[in-house]
């Protein structure tokens, strides 16, 4: 048992090195799950995530080296890059809104809202297409800074989302107390409107307050045309998951985005005589 305990704490110290010397050496990058409108299934939104693919043990799950950044301060470092790529690349989608996952330590700095600023100006990205991300464990030490910065954020023209909604217990409180302009579902529900009627009431009920609040709502973790054709019932704006795509490299991104443009192109032809 001690032996394996070692092994592990050196395998960690490893892969701590590693991610430091891959962040430094620009080794990671980043792909884009698309969010489609749900009345036309056009993309209107993408989702930066971030990836690591390294040199000898193949792709490290976000799962493994989040954690890692969180743990050794890394976080920061990570995070600003995540901004600073997908703004970069959210200039080749006009129209497409970019959104970004903010962990508790970025938003915890007291010049986040600067950050932001800074590398909406460096990028040249318009604000009002930046959404970022934050999920209830980010903002409950301290509901009235939170609630400062992220009406900060709003003046730039940032959008802001609740993510993973109903997953913990004071999604409503957040939801009253603090300035969201949509608000995400949670997957663990979406997973079970097939074969639970509590889930189903749950999201009938989220949409329901979401609309109510003047909130976009957005439901991830689609993965079947049962499931879509309940949400798009139930009232949901848009839709993400694996049944319209997985996450996809930039590129993939343009292509998708210049294929739709095509379609539509197509569809407003007039008909042969």
């Amino acid at each position: 048992m001690f032996k394996i305990m070692r092994r592990e704490t050196r395998d960690q110290e490893q892969l701590t090195t590693d991610l430091r010397r891959a962040l430094n050496a620009g080794d990671l990058h980043l792909v884009y799950q698309p969010i489609l409108d749900a009345k036309n299934e056009q993309t209107v939104a993408v989702e930066a995530l971030c990836r690591w693919r390294h040199p000898t043990r193949g792709d490290i799950p976000p799962s493994v080296f989040i954690p890692i950044a969180e743990e050794t301060g890394m976080i920061a470092a990570l995070g600003e890059f995540v901004l600073r790529q997908a703004c970069s690349d959210a200039r080749n989608w006009p129209g497409v809104i970019v959104s970004v996952n903010v962990s508790p330590q970025q938003f915890e700095a007291a010049r986040f809202p600067d950050i932001v600023r800074g590398v909406l100006t460096e990028t040249g990205l318009e604000p009002t297409r930046l959404e970022l991300e934050l999920t209830e464990n980010l903002l409950i030490s301290d509901l009235d800074l939170a609630g400062a910065k992220m009406r900060a954020l709003q003046e730039t023209g940032v959008r802001l989302a609740l993510d993973d909604f109903g997953a913990g217990h004071s999604s409503l409180n957040y939801l009253l107390s603090l300035p969201f302009d949509k608000l995400k579902i949670d997957r663990l529900f979406v997973s079970k409107i097939e074969t639970g009627a509590a889930s189903a009431a749950i999201i009938h009920a989220i949409v329901s307050i979401g609309r109510a609040l003047g909130m976009h709502v957005t439901a991830e973790g689609i993965e079947t045309a049962e499931q879509q054709q309940f949400l798009r019932i139930a009232g949901v704006h848009s839709f993400q998951g694996f049944r319209f795509s997985r996450p996809i490299e930039a590129v993939a991104i343009s292509e998708r985005l210049a294929a739709e443009d095509q379609a539509r192109n197509r569809a407003r032809l007039p008909l042969a005589s």
